[in-house]
């Protein structure tokens, strides 16, 4: 009985002994020529899989360049290397995972998106994304280029850490900007939701930012890319001309990230931490028999940050090519970041931009929760009402619209 021969991984040289061995038959029945023919190919197609493997190799070893800019952030000029649709949005990624070092790693919007679903966890994004050696920072280490003023917005949602940061740039705000009487000048939502000046946008935001130059961090809360300059520019077609504040400044996106599933099942506990069963029913009541209506609370699949982030930066993209018609630039940089890592985030982002740190990001303002959650069956009621809408998000339709309280 013949031995049964041991397995071996398929390579570049068992493709080259299986064409030696049919070169060898073939020339038992064939001649000498063939056998000759063979050995060169069997050469060449060795010396082809070690050049692919070299030039994949050093392909990925590249950094990440958006469409060739000497900046590797989002920047619109009059030259022509701008960012002109979403897919090529340069998107960075906080890699806290190891404990002695933070890593930094780069992709785009149009890699990542299609693969931030359901259950889509944060190294499954970094995954896609290739190591880089630091986040963008042209104006400050470019001695030639044209000082900006850098500004970091963070972006808030519900069961995003965002109590925790609230409080943090409440108490910025106040250290930060002393000539403000924040107590008188903040109104009635921002008080409710005890945010900080300028949370929601809008031209509280422009007057707040323009007026506390010393203040690098604001947060904010499903703002669209319009907030950022004055009400009176709202005709798009006068962008450039009017934006002149927005000229002298480099926009740097802080956007959490947070399983889906983990993220729901979250929200919907925050409404039995409110009101118990009752608020429970409440929120049955809003999508029982295919209603499926929004809720103004924490469980709206509007305030997720996947959802959140893709109508965001659709907007600033096609601000930025407005901007590059009329001769206009400017800056943008989109970071994501674990949302229980806040504060390594938000460390690196001081450490980089030489920055004072944001206090109290470190605290854990909701970290002990009462026990006991509403019902499984609202979970999957939520499922059947909204996910299917989370890779697609339809914010065109008017059920989907935002409307902003006074």
């Amino acid at each position: 009985t013949m031995p049964t021969p041991r397995k071996k991984k398929a390579g570049s040289g068992s493709i080259c002994w299986v064409l030696l061995i049919r070169c060898h038959l073939c020339a038992q029945k064939k001649g000498i020529a063939r056998l000759l023919i063979l050995l060169i190919l069997s050469t060449s197609l060795l010396t082809l899989i070690r050049s692919s493997h070299m030039i994949s190799k050093y392909y990925y070893s590249r950094p990440l360049v958006a469409n060739y800019s000497p900046s590797i952030s989002a920047k619109t000029t009059s030259e022509t290397h701008q960012i002109i649709s979403s897919e090529s949005l340069p998107i960075y990624l906080i890699d806290t995972s190891n404990i002695n070092h933070t890593n930094i790693a780069a992709s785009t919007w149009g890699d990542i998106a299609p693969h931030w679903n359901r259950t889509a966890q944060f190294s499954n994004l970094l995954s896609l994304a290739a190591t880089v050696s630091s986040l963008p920072n042209q104006y400050n280490n470019n001695v030639n280029s044209k000082k900006r003023r850098q500004i970091i917005l963070i972006h808030c949602g519900p069961k995003l850490g965002s109590t925790t940061l609230r409080a943090a740039c409440n108490k910025n705000l106040y250290r930060t900007c002393p000539q403000i009487n924040f107590t008188a000048y903040t109104n009635g939502r921002e008080r409710r939701s005890r945010a900080p000046a300028g949370y929601f946008g809008g031209d509280r935001l422009i007057s707040v930012m323009n007026e506390c130059v010393d203040t690098y961090y604001f947060c904010v809360n499903q703002i669209t890319a319009m907030d950022l300059l004055p009400s009176t520019t709202a005709d798009e077609s006068d962008i450039a001309t009017t934006a002149g504040m927005t000229q002298k400044v480099e926009y740097i996106h802080l956007f959490p990230f947070r399983n889906y599933n983990d993220w729901v099942r979250s929200a919907i506990k925050q409404q039995y931490d409110r009101g118990g069963e009752i608020r429970c029913r409440r929120v049955m009541e809003l999508w029982d028999g295919g209603k499926c209506q929004h809720d103004r609370n924490e469980i709206d699949i509007r305030k997720y940050s996947r959802v959140d982030l893709d109508r965001f930066q659709d907007g600033v993209v096609r601000r930025m090519n407005q901007l590059k018609e009329r001769g206009g630039e400017e800056e943008h940089t989109f970071l994501l970041y674990l949302h229980r890592d806040l504060q390594q985030a938000m460390e690196e982002l001081s450490t980089t931009y030489h920055m004072p740190m944001l206090p109290g990001t470190g605290a854990k303002l909701k970290g002990e929760r009462p026990e006991g959650t509403c019902n499984e069956s609202l979970v999957e009621q939520y499922h059947e009402c909204f996910s299917d809408e989370l890779m697609e998000f339809r914010w065109d339709l008017p059920e989907n619209q935002i409307i902003r309280d006074k």
